[in-house]
């Protein structure tokens, strides 16, 4: 009984650590652009009309703030490939040392 309750923190645990930062942004810019377009949706049912800037200007700021996050997450996928690739390098190399030192 012990071993499954164990099993069940681990998990919550283990869920809770995938979280990072760039998903917590995203949910909140996803809820952020879902009320603010029912409530344009509201606003244009009463008078007939929305703000264009407005509208504008959230598109443009939440649009260039993924495209910032997308730039940043290639990036580090970038630069942990190449961290990945000079790893594997360096344990080639001393495979092959160590298999020619065999010879």
């Amino acid at each position: 009984m012990g071993n499954v309750y164990r099993k069940r923190r681990k998990r919550k645990s283990a869920a809770r650590k995938k979280l990072k930062t760039m998903d917590i942004i995203l949910v909140v810019m996803a809820v952020l652009l879902v009320a603010f377009t029912l409530k344009m949706i509201l606003v244009f049912e009463q008078t007939g009309a929305i703000p264009d800037t407005l509208c504008t200007c959230v598109f443009a700021a939440l649009g260039g703030e993924c495209g910032v996050m997308g730039w940043i997450k290639t990036t580090k996928d970038k630069l942990t490939d190449r961290k990945w690739q000079i790893e594997d390098r360096t344990q080639s190399e001393k495979e092959r040392e160590e298999n020619g030192n065999d010879i």
